[in-house]
């Protein structure tokens, strides 16, 4: 919400985190639009349960944190799915989520058109619900130009 306040008179300190990136939270919060949030977890495909129409990720809570929120279906989540593409990423529909998280995975509702396009070995993007500790944990960023920014 700091970065919608124009004038801090009065104000001698503010501690707004990472506001930079935005994430979904803020998205739900109305801080941004999705298309303003600039951080995307890659996360490597590791499973597939198509009874489920699910997958596992490589990107658990110690990527994404254990921060949910309810989505406009009330269904928990823990982050929206993101296509990789060459010029960042795109945002895929509401209803492709990380539904739950371990320490090191998550589990991925996606839809059954989605799921039938991934394999195993791919690549997705996921867009955290609150991405202070995806920001942090990481030294490194690659910019959607292509440039690899390190932390300071």
């Amino acid at each position: 919400s700091a970065s919608q306040i124009d004038r801090f008179q009065n104000i001698d300190e503010i501690r707004p985190g990472n506001f930079v990136f935005y994430d979904v939270m803020q998205y739900y919060l109305g801080s941004c639009k999705l298309s303003d949030i600039a951080i995307c977890l890659a996360s490597p495909i590791i499973a597939k349960h198509e009874e489920r129409s699910e997958i596992v990720v490589h990107g658990g809570a110690v990527h994404l944190s254990k921060e949910s929120i309810q989505n406009k279906s009330g269904q928990t989540i823990y982050g929206l799915v993101a296509k990789l593409t060459s010029h960042g990423w795109d945002i895929l529909e509401e209803s492709n989520y990380v539904s739950s998280l371990s320490q090191e995975h998550g589990i991925v509702k996606v839809d059954p058109t989605i799921f039938s396009s991934i394999r195993i070995g791919d690549v997705i993007g996921i867009i955290p619900v609150h991405s202070c500790l995806t920001a942090n944990l990481f030294r490194e960023y690659l910019s959607t130009n292509g440039k690899i920014v390190e932390k300071m």
